[in-house]
């Protein structure tokens, strides 16, 4: 546990830095001025590149939960749907995430098939990440509560 537990404790401590120094607030300013209106579309995209990189939905909504509340409170939304976008797109992710396919392709016997599991699945990932931007952008825009 040793290895989980540094792990998630620098996970933690790299998103207080990136809290307390403001490059949160700076990244959401960024995407928002970029994407505009449509944010909410691209938000499950980052939840998903989270869980991509990390392995983790955890870890994923660590990192970027701050980010996605910030561009809720720049494009006058109710943060609680692009919190729940960026959930929803970090576990599309885990479909894809290297880690997850090594693990599954190791307990089921597959090694060596991991590239075949990978553009199985990236498929259905997609479709999920895109089918969650369109409930986000909707969803946002009819319950911006």
């Amino acid at each position: 546990m040793t290895k989980s537990a540094i792990t998630i404790i620098a996970i933690v401590a790299l998103d207080k830095v990136m809290s307390y120094s403001g490059m949160i607030k700076s990244i959401a300013v960024v995407l928002v001025a970029v994407t505009g209106g449509y944010y909410p579309v691209i938000a499950p995209i980052i939840g998903a590149l989270g869980t991509f990189v990390t392995g983790s939905d955890t870890s994923a909504n660590i990192l970027f939960g701050q980010l996605q509340v910030e561009a809720a409170k720049s494009l006058g939304l109710n943060p609680y749907w692009l919190a729940a976008a960026n959930t929803g797109g970090a576990t599309a992710g885990k479909m894809i995430s290297p880690q997850s396919i090594a693990v599954a392709t190791a307990a089921t016997g597959l090694a060596g098939a991991e590239g075949k599991i990978l553009n199985a699945t990236l498929r259905f990932c997609i479709v999920y990440v895109i089918v969650l931007g369109i409930v986000a952008y909707f969803g946002g825009a009819v319950f911006n509560l």
